[in-house]
């Protein structure tokens, strides 16, 4: 019987205590509405300043891989100093010079990409357009699990902590072909 009080009286007391709170709040917020509008101003201040200078901070670059015939692939990233922030994917595949047909494509990009599929921060689409096969994917790096990522495509994400690195991506890029885009 004394352990059953105890426990009642420990799932009692945040409730008194939240009441508590609630009710010195809303007596307090009547008589300081002038105040609570003048925080709200300025924190809306302070946000869009924060907000502006990110945008300021942030850079894209883009990377172009032309030269395997039937398949154009540009990979584009949006940077804040040396981590990588969003990753965007552009592959456009001609079955008539892959020899293959498109639904032998889409099969394929389906099977790659497999290890992409339920990664929350991951969002990918495969579209017939113009005879062609274009595969899309935004990789959204500021929500996605990086430890999912190196899990579901370990040749693709190496290194350690919850970063990745652009100077390494744009090695690794560059080692397999990739131009870097200048406009």
């Amino acid at each position: 019987m004394n352990k059953y009080f105890k426990m009642i009286l420990c799932l009692a007391l945040p409730l008194v205590f939240l009441l508590g709170c609630s009710k010195q709040s809303s007596t307090t917020s009547n008589s300081s509405k002038a105040e609570t509008s003048e925080v709200k101003t300025t924190e809306a201040e302070t946000t869009e300043a924060e907000t502006t200078e990110k945008k300021a901070e942030l850079k894209t670059v883009a990377f172009v891989h032309d030269s395997n015939p039937g398949r154009n692939s540009t990979l584009t990233y949006t940077v804040k100093g040396d981590d990588v922030v969003k990753q965007e994917v552009y592959n456009v595949f001609d079955p008539e010079v892959l020899n293959k047909t498109a639904d032998e494509i889409k099969e394929l990009i389906v099977k790659t990409y497999k290890g992409y599929e339920g990664i929350k921060g991951v969002t990918q689409n495969i579209e017939f357009k113009d005879g062609k096969v274009i595969h899309t994917m935004v990789i959204d790096m500021t929500v996605v699990n990086l430890d999912e990522m190196k899990k579901a495509m370990p040749n693709e994400y190496s290194g350690v902590g919850n970063r990745v690195s652009f100077s390494k991506t744009r090695k690794m890029l560059e080692d397999l072909g990739y131009k870097e885009k200048t406009n």
